[in-house]
């Protein structure tokens, strides 16, 4: 019964702990990056996705007690999917639900893929490149 409770408990202090994080985020968005002008809003996002992508990293490298290399190439292959690879590949199952919808006479234009280069995208396209790039670097010395 204790084991009950307590997971309950968790459960519900997680979801408090994240409506509390949404309301100083809203905050904080209203007090700060309001004011920022376009370009420093974007700056701003890029640099707290790096941050929270480095966060991710070391976390990995903690966490899976990894060799700094490996762990930056498991996260950089990582991101670099998130951010590439299934936009893609949704974007690919709707052209071909298109074709398919051609057959039968329902006509609509298919769409070629094109990243919104948003500050995720960006951001995560730098640090995967980087790190992909550091570790190829790096173990092809050896």
């Amino acid at each position: 019964m204790k084991e009950i409770a307590l997971a309950f408990g968790n459960i519900f202090g997680g979801i408090a702990l994240i409506a509390m994080l949404a309301s100083l985020w809203g905050k904080f968005e209203i007090f700060f990056i309001n004011k920022l002008t376009a370009f420093r809003q974007q700056l701003f996002f890029l640099s707290l996705t790096l941050f929270i992508e480095t966060l991710f990293n070391t976390s990995i490298y903690f966490f899976y007690h990894l060799a700094f290399l490996d762990a930056l190439f498991i996260s950089s292959t990582f991101f670099l999917f998130v951010s590439w690879v299934i936009p893609y590949h949704s974007h690919f199952n709707m052209n071909t639900d298109i074709l398919f919808l051609k057959k039968f006479g329902l006509s609509s234009p298919i769409k070629i893929f094109t990243p919104s280069y948003s500050p995720f995208f960006v951001g995560t396209l730098l640090f995967s490149a980087g790190g992909l790039l550091v570790t190829f670097c790096w173990y092809y010395l050896f």
